[in-house]
């Protein structure tokens, strides 16, 4: 079993402001024991190259992805490239490439109540996704994972356990145990056989005000000071 995180940015993200290089992402999986990881930067494939040797030498296995916005909606992609992540405008692009090409689809925290989160239009695009996020994001007695739970037995769609990692203090708080050989088309195969189990216990109360916190900073920052040269 591998210990995996498919939902991870880093600094060269162009929409969020993030202080953690790659390198620094890597030595903190090591010290909680990941072997496989996936930088997903807003609409921009980081190259996992610049990465992967490092992250070899530590025992981590890199899948390059990103986080798409898909006619206003968020949806990972991986084992794809710049050029793939530009020419996909809607879902049915999205449908065409998965048919010319071996990606895996997930989607992220979608029925959070974000405008970017899939809500609806997962169901209606149900067979451009293998898998489905399950969100850090939670506290006990009030979770806005459970649809997300209900749609997948519904679908038969495996849930994927991601920590979103924005801030060091994130990582590690969700994560998936995935059976597989330690190569990146075997986990992605692996996730869409549905042999993957999420871990994610509730946050304390302590990691869901810092990430509160963190959600509710630029919301404010914008409605008082205008969005930031970060999102223009």
């Amino acid at each position: 079993m591998l210990k995996c995180d498919f939902h991870l940015h880093v600094n060269e993200d162009p929409l969020d402001h993030i202080k953690y290089s790659a390198e620094e992402l890597v030595d903190c999986a090591v010290k909680q024991g990941f072997d496989v990881l996936a930088i997903t930067c807003h609409d921009h494939v980081y190259p996992v190259e610049k990465i992967r040797k490092y992250a070899a030498s530590k025992g981590i296995i890199m899948i390059q992805g990103a986080e798409k916005t898909l006619q206003e909606k968020h949806v990972l992609m991986y084992n794809i490239t710049q050029d793939d992540l530009e020419k996909t405008k809607t879902f049915d692009d999205l449908r065409k490439l998965r048919k010319r090409k071996n990606i895996l689809v997930i989607a992220p925290h979608p029925y959070y109540p974000f405008r970017f989160c899939l809500k609806e239009r997962l169901e209606q695009n149900i067979d451009c996704f293998d898998g489905i996020e399950y969100s850090h994001a939670h506290i006990k007695g009030f979770n806005y994972n459970k649809k997300a739970v209900e749609v997948g037995k519904k679908h038969g769609k495996p849930l994927v356990g991601m920590s979103d990692t924005h801030h060091l203090f994130q990582f590690g708080t969700t994560y998936s145990m995935v059976d597989s050989k330690k190569t990146p088309d075997a986990v992605m195969a692996a996730i869409k056989q549905g042999k993957v189990k999420y871990c994610s216990p509730p946050l304390s109360f302590t990691k869901a005000a810092r990430i509160f916190c963190w959600v509710a900073k630029p919301i404010v920052r914008k409605l008082f000071f205008g969005p930031s040269r970060k999102h223009l």
